[in-house]
C-alpha cells in the first residue's frame, strides 16, 4: 500500500507557508497595537514608583520602567513629590478595571500598615502597658521553686 498525503499538497503549502505571509504586517512599519500610549500621572502624598508600577503594569518590580521614562524628572527612585507628573509608557490595550484613586484606596486597606495603630503624637508619652494578674495568664515575676523529690518511706 503507497502513502498518500491525508490533504492535497496545494492546499498544505497555502495553509502552512502563505498564511502566516499575509498574517505578518508589512516591515518597516509600526503596527498600532505594538505602539506605547504615554499616559501623565499627578503624583499623590504617600505615593511611589513600586505603587505606580503595581497599578500600571500589574507588578511592582517594574518601576524601574517608569524610572527610566522620567529620568529628566526624577534625581532619586525614592522620593518622588506630590503634584510631580509622571510619564507612563502603557499598551494600547491597557484598561483599568478602576480609577487609582480606588485601587489605591483598596490596595491601602489590604496592607498590613494600614492595621497598625496610630503613633502617639510627637513628646507624647506612650500608654503604659495593661497590668495583667497571674490568673489570667500572664507569667509571674517570681521564679517557681522546684519541685521537692519525694519521700522515700522505707
Amino acid at each position: 500500500m503507497q502513502w498518500r498525503w491525508p490533504i492535497p499538497l496545494t492546499t498544505f503549502l497555502i495553509l502552512v507557508v502563505v498564511t502566516p505571509l499575509h498574517a505578518q504586517a508589512p516591515s518597516g512599519t509600526p503596527s498600532d497595537a505594538t505602539t506605547p500610549i504615554e499616559a501623565l500621572h499627578q503624583v499623590q502624598s504617600n505615593d511611589n514608583l513600586h505603587l505606580l508600577a503595581a497599578y500600571y503594569y500589574g507588578d511592582a518590580r517594574q518601576w524601574v520602567q517608569i524610572l527610566h521614562t522620567n529620568r529628566d524628572g526624577i534625581q532619586n527612585p525614592s522620593v518622588i513629590q506630590p503634584g510631580q507628573i509622571l510619564r507612563i509608557s502603557l499598551s494600547p490595550s491597557w484598561n483599568p478595571s478602576e480609577p487609582y484613586i480606588e485601587w489605591r484606596r483598596r490596595v491601602h486597606d489590604l496592607t498590613p500598615a494600614a492595621k497598625l495603630t496610630p503613633l502617639e503624637a510627637p513628646g507624647q508619652r506612650p500608654a503604659a502597658p495593661k497590668a495583667t494578674s497571674p490568673a489570667e495568664g500572664a507569667p509571674s515575676a517570681a521564679p517557681e521553686e522546684p519541685a521537692a523529690p519525694p519521700k522515700e518511706e522505707g
